[in-house]
């Protein structure tokens, strides 16, 4: 194709953001539309959430009334070209002499990052933003209770998490007893999390769930002996920023994308507590960490309109965009030069560096959630089924069963699929 082939197309881009993080999307598609060579116009059109998004894009399959460049998780894209094959191959794009990407920018994206996108060697998307799930990790607090550095394992994440409990216990404020420790929840990220942490996984090498395994059930019987001993609770908020910000928790568990909430939080409370971003303990040698992010996607429709789409990504991925997004949305980056054009930013938001600095330092271990079609479907049996363990009439022995029961789920959900 020619570059003059492409003067005065118009493609769509459905998005899902808003607000503050809108205005500068609008921004940066103005700007793209100003400047670029070829004379290509994005129209931008929000489209609502992630949800809104997948039941739009499931009705405009139907009605064939599609965009050119949509937005979504990885399972949701798997969901959507199962329907009905419409979303394109980037490989071509990435890989064309005139239009693509060379050697050196495709390493510069993190390779967990760039490789979450592709399914069956199909290039689904590019990856758009990226976030993890992390600890908020309230330091000063374990400080005063004799902890130097934070928890690394399960054993030292119990020990400290516990002492804060009993510190509030053992307060002259009833109003805190039976808080302090870790604020639990079953979210599927959250359990994931958990499952790594005591070495085991969620899906097998041909992407199947697995959960019922010695690994979970080890990960849910130290959930569970941690609320027996009264060294965690589920919290009032369902985010628990308050609670953090009051020490009615030292750990809680949120996205990176949670820190201004929380440092909100800290300010309406008063508080001048350190607090810093932590991965999840580990059983092993190296901490585990959940990635997770939404991604591009260009959908089939005519030669020109697909090139112009992958250049609008290719332009919207370069690293300086990708460091104003960074700055509005509060995610990380998908490229590891972007760091030149955050150093500012890094210094003047410790948390937000904390994260960064443990996703792109090399120390932790980096795994995706399944990009199957059914995972939607299983994240919420995930939870439905693993907040049983933590209700007041649960016993732990009946765990085993509790998975057996799950899996079944979870298989049965997988076969609707495939």
């Amino acid at each position: 194709m020619k570059p003059e082939d492409l003067q005065g197309v118009t493609i769509t881009f459905w998005h899902v953001w808003s607000r503050g993080t809108g205005e500068e999307l609008q921004k940066l598609v103005d700007e793209f539309n100003a400047t670029n060579e070829w004379g290509i116009t994005v129209v931008a059109e929000n489209q609502g959430g992630y949800g809104d998004m997948f039941d739009k894009m499931n009705a405009a399959i139907q009605s064939g009334e599609l965009p050119n460049i949509t937005v979504g998780y990885q399972n949701q894209a798997a969901a959507w070209d199962q329907a009905g094959e419409i979303i394109a191959d980037l490989n071509p794009y990435i890989n064309d002499p005139v239009f693509g990407l060379s050697q050196d920018e495709v390493a510069d994206f993190l390779p967990i990052f760039w490789d979450q996108d592709v399914l069956n060697g199909k290039r689904m998307g590019i990856p758009a933003q990226r976030s993890g799930q992390f600890m908020f990790y309230n330091a000063g607090w374990a400080k005063e209770l004799g902890f130097d550095k934070p928890p690394m394992t399960p054993e030292e994440f119990q020990a400290q998490v516990c002492a804060a409990a009993e510190a509030n216990n053992n307060d002259d404020n009833p109003d805190n007893d039976g808080t302090g420790g870790y604020i639990y929840n079953a979210g599927a990220s959250v359990i994931a999390g958990w499952v790594w942490a005591f070495g085991g996984d969620i899906v097998d090498a041909e992407g199947k769930y697995t959960l019922n395994t010695p690994e979970m059930q080890k990960a849910l019987e130290y959930l569970y002996d941690l609320k027996q001993a009264g060294c965690a609770w589920p919290g009032v908020n369902r985010y628990p920023n308050p609670e953090f910000a009051s020490r009615q928790a030292l750990v809680t568990t949120s996205s990176i994308a949670g820190i201004p909430y929380q440092a909100k939080a800290m300010q309406e409370a008063g508080s001048t507590d350190e607090w810093t971003l932590i991965p999840f303990p580990a059983a092993g040698d190296k901490p585990v960490m959940d990635i997770y992010g939404p991604s591009f996607f260009v959908v089939k429709s005519t030669p020109e309109k697909e090139v112009a789409s992958w250049l609008f990504l290719k332009w919207f991925t370069m690293p300086e965009n990708q460091a104003r997004w960074a700055k509005v949305s509060g995610y990380l980056p998908t490229r590891k030069s972007t760091v030149e054009y955050l150093k500012d930013y890094l210094q003047e938001n410790p948390q937000y560096a904390a994260g960064f600095n443990a996703v792109f330092g090399g120390e932790v271990e980096l795994k995706f959630e399944p990009r199957d079609a059914s995972w939607n479907a299983v994240r919420r049996a995930i939870f439905d089924s693993l907040s049983q363990v933590f209700a007041d009439d649960f016993t732990k022995d009946q765990i085993p069963a509790l998975l057996e029961e799950l899996q079944k789920t979870a298989d049965d959900l997988y076969a609707e699929y495939h």
